[in-house]
């Protein structure tokens, strides 16, 4: 009964060391950011930063607009970031990404602040241009947006805060943003950013008549799986280094897909819809 008890405990310390090992692997690749606002830098004309130190590792977000970035005081140093109601590059959408020690870094969106001084429409939108959160009327005051679509807000290379001028007035109602809260992922290494610069895929959505843009890259194969991890549709593309046209109408149904383009340089992998 003794050596029962004793090998009994010595399960339940493993399965604790084990547990404590887990959670230690977990916490170490997966952190929370908020990234307030309130310490952001006007770096340039179209881009400010704000970064927070985690140890060793410094992570920077960056806000981009064509011009118009602004920042304005909520009271007691609660800054955001401002969205103004005229000008020419107004309905251009904020571009939000993230770098960890200067590299690009994928992220997921868990939520941002608003505040607005007028009712207005605002929609999010990941790199492919997913709906991350549809457009939506926001009331005046202030609130929290969450992603209603989070496989579109997860393992991100940025997303987009875009303002709608849906009563056609011609105007856009104020609005700023704050407190974006996210989690961060894995590295996106140069190869990945590389790719995702000189290859396109293009319309997306489409009916399945799709082109593989290429700007003189080796591409090897092509491979559609659906949401389900099995390969629908695969492709031998013997290294060309020019743009591809598939026809994937009598191939695939309407829905959701991922593209595998192999390449010299390494694997790309971008979301298609199917209408």
């Amino acid at each position: 009964m003794k050596k029962n008890d004793i090998f009994k405990n010595a399960i339940s310390k493993g399965m604790l060391l084990c547990c404590i090992m887990l959670l230690v692997s977990y916490s170490a690749t997966a952190q929370n950011l908020i990234f307030t606002i309130d310490t952001v830098i006007d770096d340039a004309a179209d881009v400010m930063t704000e970064t927070i130190t985690q140890g060793a590792d410094s992570y920077v977000l960056l806000i981009n607009h064509p011009g118009l970035e602004t920042l304005d005081d909520v009271g007691g140093g609660d800054l955001i970031v401002y969205i103004g109601s005229g000008g020419p590059v107004l309905d251009q959408p904020y571009v939000i990404s993230l770098t960890k020690n200067n590299d690009p870094f994928s992220f997921t969106l868990n939520s941002l602040d608003y505040d607005t001084l007028g009712v207005g429409d605002i929609s999010l939108e990941n790199q492919d241009d997913f709906e991350i959160s549809p457009n939506t009327e926001y009331p005046v005051g202030f609130g929290t947006i969450t992603p209603s679509n989070m496989t579109n807000a997860t393992n991100i290379a940025n997303f987009k805060i875009t303002p709608h001028d849906d009563d056609g007035s011609g105007e856009l109602n104020d609005f700023g943003f704050h407190n974006f809260n996210i989690t961060v992922g894995t590295t996106l290494g140069t190869n990945s950013f590389e790719l995702s610069e000189k290859i396109h895929v293009y319309p997306n959505p489409s009916n399945g008549n799709i082109t593989i843009r290429n700007s003189g890259v080796a591409l090897e194969k092509v491979n559609i799986t659906d949401l389900h991890g099995r390969v629908v549709s695969s492709y031998n593309l013997y290294g060309i280094t020019t743009d591809k046209k598939l026809d994937l109408r009598s191939e695939l149904a309407s829905g959701m897909y991922f593209m595998s383009i192999t390449s010299e340089k390494g694997v790309l992998t971008k979301k298609i819809l199917i209408k």
